[in-house]
């Protein structure tokens, strides 16, 4: 194991036990929720394409959404019966680059170096079948996301190699999106060993400059305390599990499951919409495997998911896999 990612799952390790040292101090009642994400390829011992991802979710336990997210939401199905709804609100950082960040010469059939800063807005229906999630995204990618500064402070922080082609980033972009995902699960059975098994499958449609795509799939989960969740969170443009967890007693499972995309539109990949940089060509059918473990106790949770990810353009040499780590916390 390289340095860099011993250094990189001791600083995971740390903020687990951080949050684990909040959740036994803390004995105020809970007001909402709060998720951090941290996905990176480091995880697998790389450094390309998508190589980290950043997101902060708070989801309250009594506040309703704006109106207009809630007008937004009833339009779609699933939300007719729903006397109120939780809301959500999460601030998300990515960065992606080409395959050799130590190349100053940028090759032309590798994707872009971008950054991209997006505030999201969602809300949601949960119940023993299933989900129904609504979200609105506002974000800006190019220089003004900050991506080669947060890059080159992460990697001088974990000591590794520093990038050197952010000279050739996507432009300045405003971007929007609006997606819809529905989540359905099968009912759980009992198995020998006294755990508990269960199966979901879910689909989504996402619209907008920053991603436009089809979306579907399903997991499978053995363990314990199956009933507390929907599975893994997971950053845009995978779809999620639930950001949400009903805190209780020690509860764990494993999981592994299958996502594919009919991909519209990539603006990582195929450059800015308007003029500034033209990308590569996408390839327009992306799947991915993933698996991982989850683990509660109390108001506390932690999850691990490692992916492995088809070619996203049609030049790129093979897929790609990385890790991501969740702790959600009820505070």
């Amino acid at each position: 194991m390289t340095a860099s990612k011993i250094r990189l799952l001791a600083l995971a390790a740390l903020m687990a036990l951080m949050a684990g040292h909040t959740f036994a101090q803390t004995a105020k009642e809970p007001t909402g929720l709060w998720v951090v994400e941290y996905e990176n390829d480091l995880f697998a011992g790389a450094d390309r394409y998508y190589t980290s991802g950043l997101r902060l979710t708070r989801v309250g336990q009594t506040r309703t959404p704006p109106d207009w997210l809630d007008s937004l939401a009833r339009r779609f199905p699933g939300f007719d019966d729903a006397e109120t709804l939780p809301y959500g609100l999460s601030i998300s950082h990515n960065i992606f680059t080409p395959a050799d960040i130590e190349n100053p010469e940028f090759p032309p059939d590798d994707r872009l170096y971008a950054g991209w800063l997006n505030v999201e807005f969602k809300t949601g229906t949960l119940n023993a079948r299933g989900a129904d999630r609504v979200r609105v995204g506002l974000g800006i990618a190019g220089p003004a996301a900050g991506g080669k500064q947060l890059q080159n402070y992460i990697h001088d922080l974990i000591d590794t190699r520093t990038p050197v082609g952010w000279e050739e980033q996507l432009e300045n972009e405003p971007t929007i999106l609006v997606g819809y995902d529905r989540l359905r699960r099968i009912s759980p059975i009992s198995t020998p060993s006294g755990r508990r098994f269960d199966a979901s499958y879910f689909g989504g449609v996402t619209l907008g400059n920053a991603y436009t795509h089809v979306s579907g799939g399903g997991f499978m989960r053995w363990g314990s305390g199956l009933s507390a969740d929907f599975g893994p969170p997971r950053i845009t443009p995978a779809v999620s599990g639930s950001a949400f967890f009903r805190p209780g007693g020690k509860t764990w499972y494993f999981f592994a499951g299958a996502e594919g995309r009919a991909v519209g539109r990539d603006l990582f990949i195929e450059g800015n919409t308007f003029g500034g940089r033209d990308g590569v060509d996408p390839e327009r059918l992306v799947g991915e495997l993933f698996g991982g473990f989850v683990y509660s106790n109390g108001r506390f949770r932690m999850t691990y998911t490692h992916v492995w990810r088809t070619r996203e353009f049609t030049a790129q040499a093979r897929g790609q896999d990385y890790g991501a780590l969740s702790l959600s916390l009820w505070w």
